[in-house]
């Protein structure tokens, strides 16, 4: 039924049919809405926890300082990259440092190893080395090479360079209670399958505030396979601990 309103000086009717017309444009907007906060998600990789809370850690009580490791290993969880890494033999594995002490410690000199369980010691891959292999190209000094520090640099490939931009460390320092968290690459495609079967990553040269190494990490890969679960407030950016009792 038509309802007669008043504005002012003007006269008009609202009928049913008017107002379910004016109602469309704002279903169409939360729709719309709706869908692009999806697609964001979709785009992003979940948030990290704290490192204690992955099954694949090591914790150093006594030097307050743990870290994890979250293998990206199934296509599912890998969607947001832009790239498919997995298909050609490049494994994404998250690693998140947790510093629960009272003073910072550093990454600048880490090196940190995926070791299978056949003992195969293997560097992060560098961001050129990610192109060669991205680009089924053989790596002209394909031969073994020395752990570096966190890989940085650039490719002539620009979605390698915003993945490892977005997802990869954005810091080399962990401040006091606070997380960081980035991934690394690893060249598993040599390796028998299930690659994370056995398989660790070895991590050294983590150095507290006065220039001194704390102990080795090793973190066993295959207390959770293809299962990892991220849930916080990383994504390669430091976050503030919620320290537990």
């Amino acid at each position: 039924m038509a309802r007669l309103l008043s504005r002012g000086f003007t006269v008009e009717y609202v009928t049913e049919d008017n107002r379910t017309a004016m109602k469309r444009p704002f279903a169409f907007l939360f729709a719309a809405l709706t869908l692009c906060a999806a697609a964001w998600a979709a785009s992003r990789p979940p948030d990290a926890l704290t490192a204690p809370d992955y099954p694949d850690v090591d914790a150093h009580a006594n030097e307050r300082v743990s870290i994890a490791a979250d293998p990206f290993d199934t296509e599912d969880r890998t969607r947001f990259f832009r790239l498919d890494y997995l298909k050609h033999g490049l494994m994404p594995i998250r690693i998140i440092v947790t510093n629960a002490g009272d003073r910072p410690v550093s990454l600048d000199d880490v090196r940190i190893q995926f070791i299978s369980a056949a003992n195969d010691r293997i560097p992060a891959a560098l961001p050129e080395e990610m192109d060669r292999r991205m680009n089924n190209v053989s790596n002209p000094l394909d031969k073994p090479r020395l752990p570096i520090p966190l890989p940085h640099g650039a490719t002539h490939n620009q979605k390698i360079d915003q993945d490892l931009r977005d997802f990869g460390f954005q810091t080399t320092l962990v401040d006091p209670h606070t997380t960081i968290a980035g991934f690394l690459f690893y060249d598993v495609s040599d390796l028998e399958k299930p690659v994370l079967q056995g398989a660790q990553i070895y991590v050294k040269m983590v150095k507290d505030a006065d220039g001194r190494d704390l102990f080795p990490f090793t973190i066993e890969l295959d207390k959770l396979l293809g299962g990892g679960q991220t849930s916080g407030q990383a994504n390669g950016k430091q976050t503030k601990e919620t320290e537990k009792p």
